[in-house]
């Protein structure tokens, strides 16, 4: 039994050829434009009507050059920083009428050219980058004008691009300086790839803190960000002489792995080895992690990111924005015994977010 063909419905042509008008007096007609004779806009009025002619979304928004379309860039859809970024980029894209695509790219430049390639077919209005940083070139390429795109989480290598981020370094310094004060001197940073402007900012800023304590060359494992690299870097130390008394994850995923791993081999955080992160994720705060990190406020950067990628595609031309959000240091119960609660009969509140505040000189206890 053959299926019968299904007709096409009338088109913008169709429409001019039976108003006996052009095509783009049809598109000015439909965008409800001033500059059409009354008498010729009936009659295409009229043609629209009598064809039952419907404008697609897509071809609409072309016409009138904004989409109300961004795609966020991401490297790790798994990775429990993204979706709480994801989280916050749509809800404040959504406050502006947007409607957000998340693109997981697996830290591969050509997964990013394949989406932002068929996005822009569909009238991609702006990009917000919080991927890996090897791959910028791909996304100027595609989108060379500066105002579409707006870097998050790392920081561009191209200083005329638009970023939001936040203190990598100094936030790593005070994490460093706090577990200096509570007596560690042996202390190890399990880093991240050197391609990732971040995890180089936060082990430099380490770096200098343990510099300046007379630890010229402190230990690094450089990796990925996987919670895998986070447990193998953490088990490896442990069979070193004089293994670190505590370890400093790049972000907060890598710690879950050390912290994993560690529980694994019968050792006890933070009796026999202190273990602290960076990202400040809502599962960090768990009772049953309650691990010390470096907030970002995930979910502020988010917004700022959207806000100031909404202002520079609202004008024709502008400065870039160049902005460094301040962090805080929340210390809990993976660095301090005291504000560990123990695993039976969980005590209620303890893990949670100390209020927010700013960076310098505050290292705040969650309880």
């Amino acid at each position: 039994m053959s299926v019968p063909r299904q007709e096409r419905g009338p088109t913008i042509v169709d429409v001019a050829d039976l108003a006996q008008v052009s095509v783009s007096t049809v598109s000015r007609v439909v965008r409800k434009h001033a500059d059409v004779k009354d008498e010729t806009r009936a009659r295409v009025q009229a043609a629209i009507d009598s064809l039952g002619y419907q404008p697609s979304p897509i071809a609409r928004a072309l016409v009138a050059g904004r989409t109300r379309l961004l795609a966020l860039l991401v490297s790790d859809i798994a990775n429990p920083f993204y979706p709480q970024l994801a989280r916050s980029v749509e809800q404040e894209a959504k406050r502006g009428d947007y409607t957000v695509v998340i693109c997981n790219t697996d830290d591969r430049a050509v997964e990013t050219r394949r989406y932002l390639e068929r996005l822009l077919l569909q009238g991609l209005d702006g990009v917000i980058h919080a991927s890996v940083s090897h791959d910028e070139a791909v996304v100027h390429e595609l989108l060379p004008d500066r105002r579409r795109v707006v870097f998050t989480n790392r920081p561009p290598t191209d200083p005329q691009a638009s970023y939001v981020v936040s203190d990598n370094a100094g936030g790593a310094e005070d994490l460093t300086r706090y577990l200096l004060s509570i007596g560690h001197r042996r202390i190890g940073f399990i880093g991240g790839p050197k391609f990732a402007t971040n995890a180089v900012a936060r082990v430099e800023g380490f770096r200098r803190v343990m510099t300046e304590a007379g630890e010229p060359d402190p230990l690094v494992a450089e990796g990925d960000f996987s919670a895998e690299h986070g447990g193998k870097a953490a088990i490896a130390w442990r069979e070193i002489p004089h293994p670190p008394t505590a370890l400093i994850a790049v972000n907060d995923s890598v710690a879950l792995g050390a912290l994993e791993a560690l529980i694994d081999r019968g050792l006890k955080v933070p009796d026999d080895v202190a273990l602290a992160g960076f990202d400040g994720v809502q599962l960090a705060a768990s009772p049953l992690v309650n691990l010390t990190t470096v907030d970002q406020h995930i979910d502020r950067m988010g917004r700022r990111a959207v806000r100031v990628l909404l202002r520079q595609l609202g004008r024709r031309a502008g400065p870039t924005a160049s902005e460094v959000l301040p962090t805080q240091l929340l210390v809990r119960g993976s660095t301090d015994s005291t504000l560990r609660p123990p695993l039976q009969g969980l005590v209620p509140g303890r893990g949670g977010a100390s209020p927010a505040g700013g960076r310098k000189g505050r290292a705040e206890k969650a309880s």
